[in-house]
C-alpha cells in the first residue's frame, strides 16, 4: 500500500492536499511555524499557503501546510512540489572552539519559495568552499537561528524566477554570492534562492566549477580593489562574448567607487613613482584575484608567499614575491621595504591578525596609504596617521544593489579572458562531501588551490 505521502502526490491535480514538512522549515525572518503568528509566517498572498498545528499524538505536533491546486513558483516551469535536499547545522555549540554544531542532511527540506518579485531561485551546480563556511560553525558566528544552512557562494542553473525579473530565465547557467542572514541563500542546498541583483551569468568560457570561485574569492578581490582600496577599474576590452549582459559600464563602475569611498579621498600628489600594493597571503585564492585585477589596474604587486607557491604567485603578475620560509616577520618587512620604498600605499592581508601590523609596518611611512585586513586586526594595533584602515563589508553587495555593478565588471574581465581562474580540486558526492571538505580546508595548505564541491544532480 502506498505511503500517505504518495497518495497525495497523486492526487495533488484533484484537490488541495496536505504535506508534512520538517517542523523546522522556517520563514526568511528566522520563525518557525510551530513560534509565529499566522501573520509572521504568511507567505505573499499569491502562495495562498497557511499554517497550523495538528496534534498527532499525546506528546507530537507536525506542522502541516495546504497547498493549493497549482504550485506557482513565478515562472517556475515545474508545478509539482519538489524537495530540497539541504545540509543544514542543527545544534548550538559553545562558541569557544571546542564544541561545534552538528551537520545533518536533509532529504526532505521544503523546496523555497519566492517572497519578492525580484529574487531567483537557483538550482545548485557546484558550491565553492571558504574558511568562513567552518569558522562560523565550530565558533557560532552567523548562525542566527538553529537549524540553519550555510555556504556562500555557487554556481547553477535558474529554476524559477519573480516577476520583476528580466535578465534572466529559466535555464540560464549563472553564479551568486550570498549573505547568511537569509537562510534561504545558504548555499548548502540543491535551491538557492537570492535577490536578482546578486546573480551573474556564468561567461562561457566557465564551468561550474570555476564559476564557482568568483562570489566569495573573486567577487571580494574586486571589492576591496575597487571600493576600498580605490582602485581605478581597468578599461574594458572591445566586447568578445554575449555571457554577461551590457548592465553595466566603467563609468558606472568608476562613478559608484568614487561615492561609496570615504568622504576623505584618497589622494596622491602628482609625478610619484608607480605604486605597490603588498598582499600578504599571496598564494590565497582571493589573492591571486587580487594580484591580477591590481596589474590591470597600473598597480606594482609585491606578494608575500611561500617557497612552494612562489612560481604561481609571480605568473600571475606580481612584480616582487618575498618568500616566508625560514623567515621572521620582522626580516620579511625589512625584505618588503626595501623593494617598495615608501611607494607602498595599499595593503591587503589575507593571513591573519599577526601579520595584519607587520604589514602596517611594511607600508609607506608619510604618504596616504590604504589597508585592507581581511582576516582582521587587533584592536589594539597601532595605526600610522598616513594609513586608512579599510573594514571590507562584503554583505554590502547583498544589502546595496548599486554594488552589483563590481560583479559585472568581474564578470567582463573573465569573459575578456584578462584573468586566469585558480585551479580548482572538485569534490563529488554533492551534500555527503561537503564536511569532508570543509575539514580538509581546515586542515592547512591548499597550496592555491580553490576547494569545490559538485552538485550536479
Amino acid at each position: 500500500m502506498p505511503s500517505p505521502f504518495l497518495s497525495c502526490l497523486l492526487c495533488l491535480r484533484r484537490e488541495r492536499e496536505k504535506v508534512k514538512v520538517p517542523p523546522f522549515a522556517l520563514n526568511r525572518g528566522g520563525k518557525s511555524p510551530a513560534s509565529s503568528s499566522d501573520s509572521d509566517f504568511q507567505v505573499q498572498s499569491r502562495e495562498n499557503l497557511k499554517d497550523r498545528n495538528i496534534k498527532s499524538g499525546p506528546e507530537t505536533t507536525t506542522t502541516v501546510l495546504e497547498i493549493p491546486d497549482r504550485l506557482d513558483h513565478n515562472h517556475n516551469h515545474n508545478t509539482l512540489p519538489k524537495w530540497n535536499p539541504a545540509l543544514v547545522v542543527e545544534r548550538e555549540g559553545k562558541g569557544d572552539g571546542k564544541g561545534k554544531n552538528t551537520y545533518r542532511i536533509i532529504e526532505n527540506y521544503p523546496y523555497p519559495t519566492l517572497e519578492s518579485d525580484d529574487e531567483v531561485i537557483i538550482s545548485n551546480r557546484a558550491v565553492g568552499l571558504n574558511p568562513i563556511d567552518w569558522k562560523s560553525v565550530d565558533f557560532n558566528f552567523c548562525l542566527p537561528e538553529f537549524p540553519w544552512i550555510t555556504g556562500r557562494e555557487m554556481a547553477g542553473v535558474v529554476d524559477a524566477i519573480g516577476a520583476n525579473v528580466k535578465d534572466f530565465k529559466v535555464g540560464d547557467r549563472v553564479w551568486t554570492s550570498t549573505y547568511y542572514r537569509d537562510r534561504r541563500a545558504g548555499c548548502f542546498q540543491h535551491y538557492v534562492t537570492v535577490p536578482q541583483h546578486t546573480v551573474n551569468h556564468v561567461p562561457d568560457n566557465l564551468d561550474f566549477a570555476s564559476a564557482a570561485c568568483l562570489g566569495v574569492a573573486g567577487l571580494t578581490a574586486a571589492m576591496t580593489l575597487w571600493k576600498w582600496l580605490e582602485v581605478a577599474v581597468p578599461p574594458p576590452c572591445p566586447p568578445q562574448s554575449q555571457s554577461q549582459p551590457a548592465t553595466g559600464t566603467v563609468t558606472t563602475t568608476l562613478s559608484l567607487r568614487t561615492s561609496a569611498t570615504s568622504t576623505t579621498p584618497f589622494t596622491e600628489p602628482p609625478g610619484e613613482a608607480a605604486d605597490f600594493l603588498l598582499i600578504w597571503g599571496g598564494s590565497a585564492v582571493t589573492a591571486q584575484f587580487a594580484i591580477q585585477i591590481a596589474v590591470l589596474s597600473g598597480l606594482q604587486v609585491i606578494a608575500v608567499a611561500s617557497e612552494k607557491t612562489k612560481s604561481l604567485v609571480s605568473g600571475l603578475g606580481a612584480t616582487h614575491v618575498v618568500t616566508r620560509d625560514g623567515k621572521t616577520n620582522s626580516e620579511i618587512v625589512a625584505e618588503v621595504r626595501r623593494v617598495g620604498g615608501d611607494s607602498i600605499t595599499r595593503g591587503l592581508d589575507l593571513v591573519g591578525t599577526e601579520t595584519a601590523t607587520y604589514c602596517l609596518q611594511a607600508m609607506s611611512q608619510t604618504r596616504p596609504s590604504l589597508f585592507a585586513p581581511l582576516a582582521m586586526i587587533p584592536s589594539k594595533a597601532v595605526i600610522p596617521d598616513n594609513i586608512r584602515v579599510q573594514t571590507v563589508e562584503m554583505k554590502q553587495f547583498v544589502l546595496n544593489p548599486d554594488c552589483g555593478v563590481y560583479a559585472r565588471q568581474l564578470n567582463h574581465l573573465v569573459c575578456d579572458g584578462l584573468l586566469v581562474m585558480p585551479s580548482t580540486h572538485v569534490l563529488d558526492g554533492g551534500l555527503k562531501s561537503i564536511q569532508a571538505g570543509l575539514d580538509r580546508l581546515k586542515s592547512g595548505d591548499m597550496a592555491g588551490k580553490k576547494l569545490v564541491v559538485s552538485m550536479t544532480m
